[in-house]
C-alpha cells in the first residue's frame, strides 16, 4: 500500500483553506500546519470540547487539522523568515489564506519563494481572489455565500434568503483548492516547474449554483429553490421530524404510486389526488392544489416516523427520503456498517473525540486520521529536521520567533 508520504505541504491556512491541507494529511502527506505566536484563530472558535473554551479545545480546529504536524513561527521577524525559507526549500506545496499582498509586504512573495524552490506549488485561498475590485474586502462565510449567489438561491418565492449550515463557502474554497493543488502538483512533477494558484471562494460558490446562472442567461429568470413549486414535491413534517419527497412529472407512472399508497392506507382525501387532473404538473403547481395535497399528505405522514415512510416509499418506487438530523446521521446503520465514524484519544484533552471518517475509499492509498497537533507540538522536531541545533532552537524560542 502506498500513500502521499513523499509530499510535504506547508499549511498556513486557517478556517479559509484549512480543510485543503486536511484532505492531503489524512492520505499520508506530511502537512505542517504553521501558526503565528498568537495561534490559529480557529483555535478560539467554538464549539469546544465539553463546552470549555481553550486553545486546545476547539472541535473545529481539531477536525480541520487531523493528521497534521504543528509548528509555531513568527514570519514577521527576520529570523522567522529565514526559518520559513528553509522550510520552503523542503516543501512541494504551500497553502495559505492571507489577505492578497500580505506575503509580498513581508518580502515573501511567490516570485521570491520560487527562487528558493522552483517546483513549489503555491495555493492562495481567499474570499475573492488576488485581483479585482473585491480582492481586499474582508469576508465571512455568510458574505461569500451572499456574493456567490447561493444565499438567495436557498429560499422560496419571496421568502428571505437562507444560510446553508456548515460554512459551505469555506468548504467550497478548500475543496477547489485541493483539486487545483493536486493538478498543479502533477504538472510540477512532470515539468519541474511549480505555479501560483489563485483560489476565489466566491467563484467556488458561484460554480455550485446548478443551472441558476443559465436560467438568467437564457430566460432572464431569477431561479430560487424549487422545493415548494408543486404538490408532491418538497419538505413535509412527519411524526419524528421531516421527510423530502420528489413525486413529480407529467408521466402518470411517476405520480400514480403516491395516491395509490394513500388509498391503500385509507387516508381521507386520497381519492381526490387520484383524479386524472393530478397527473398534470401544471395542475399540481396551482396554489389550491398545493394546499389540498399538503392537508391530505400531512394527515398521513404525521402518523408515521420517517424511517417507516422512507422504507415503505422506497419499496413502492416513490422518491421519498428522511431528513436526517445529526443524531440520525451518527446512528445511521449504513454509515456504521461502513465504519465511517472514527474515535481518537487526545492526550492534551484527556478524552476521546468522534470524527467523520473518509469521504472516499481508495484501493491503494490508505486513509487514516491522527489527532490534530497541540500548540507548537512539533516545532522542535521540525526545526531539527531542517538542520537547527538544540541551542539554536532554544535561542529562537527565547526571542519569540518560535514556540516549543
Amino acid at each position: 500500500m502506498s500513500s502521499l508520504s513523499d509530499i510535504r505541504i506547508l499549511d498556513f491556512a486557517s478556517e479559509m483553506g484549512g480543510y485543503t491541507g486536511k484532505l492531503f494529511a489524512d492520505l499520508g502527506a506530511d502537512v505542517i500546519h504553521i501558526e503565528s505566536p498568537e495561534g490559529d484563530p480557529l483555535r478560539y472558535s467554538g464549539p469546544f470540547y465539553k463546552d470549555k473554551p481553550g486553545r486546545e479545545n476547539s472541535l473545529k480546529f481539531l477536525y480541520q487539522n487531523t493528521s497534521k504536524r504543528g509548528i509555531v513561527l513568527d514570519i514577521t521577524k527576520q529570523e522567522g523568515k529565514e526559518v520559513f525559507l528553509k522550510l520552503i526549500k523542503t516543501a512541494d506545496i504551500l497553502i495559505e489564506s492571507f489577505p492578497p499582498g500580505y506575503l509580498d509586504e513581508l518580502g515573501l512573495s511567490y516570485a521570491y519563494l520560487k527562487k528558493a524552490n522552483p517546483g513549489l506549488v503555491h495555493t492562495a485561498i481567499t474570499p475573492f481572489g488576488q485581483e479585482g475590485p473585491y480582492c481586499q474586502w474582508k469576508a465571512s462565510d455568510l458574505t461569500i455565500m451572499a456574493l456567490g449567489g447561493l444565499l438567495y438561491l436557498a429560499g422560496e418565492d419571496d421568502e428571505k434568503p437562507s444560510w446553508a449550515y456548515g460554512e459551505q463557502a469555506y468548504m467550497a474554497g478548500s475543496m477547489y483548492g485541493a483539486v487545483g493543488t493536486i493538478i498543479a502538483l502533477y504538472n510540477a512533477e512532470r515539468t519541474g516547474e511549480g505555479q501560483f494558484l489563485d483560489v476565489s471562494m466566491q467563484a467556488g460558490v458561484a460554480t455550485g449554483l446548478e443551472n441558476a446562472l443559465q436560467y438568467w442567461d437564457l430566460e432572464k429568470t431569477i431561479r430560487r429553490s424549487s422545493s415548494a413549486t408543486e404538490a408532491g414535491y418538497g419538505v413535509y413534517p412527519c411524526k419524528d421530524g421531516y421527510i423530502y419527497i420528489v413525486q413529480m412529472g407529467d408521466n402518470v407512472y411517476l405520480w400514480e404510486p403516491l395516491p395509490k399508497w394513500l388509498r391503500e392506507e385509507g387516508v381521507k382525501g386520497s381519492e381526490i389526488i387520484s383524479q386524472k387532473e393530478w397527473e398534470s404538473t401544471r395542475f399540481r403547481r396551482e396554489a389550491e392544489s398545493k394546499r389540498v395535497f399538503r392537508e391530505i399528505f400531512e394527515s398521513f405522514t404525521m402518523k408515521h416516523d420517517k424511517q417507516f415512510l422512507f422504507e415503505e416509499g422506497q419499496r413502492r418506487g416513490i422518491s421519498l427520503a428522511p431528513i436526517f438530523d445529526s443524531k440520525d446521521v451518527c446512528e445511521n446503520p449504513h454509515l456504521n456498517y461502513r465504519q465511517f465514524f472514527k474515535t481518537l484519544f487526545h492526550e492534551v484533552l484527556g478524552g476521546e473525540v468522534c470524527y467523520p471518517g473518509e469521504p472516499y475509499l481508495m484501493e491503494k492509498i490508505p486513509w487514516q486520521i491522527k489527532p490534530a497537533p497541540a500548540f507548537g507540538q512539533h516545532t522542535r522536531e521540525i526545526l531539527a529536521e531542517i538542520g537547527y541545533s538544540k541551542e539554536q532552537i532554544e535561542t529562537l524560542n527565547e526571542r519569540g520567533v518560535i514556540y516549543v
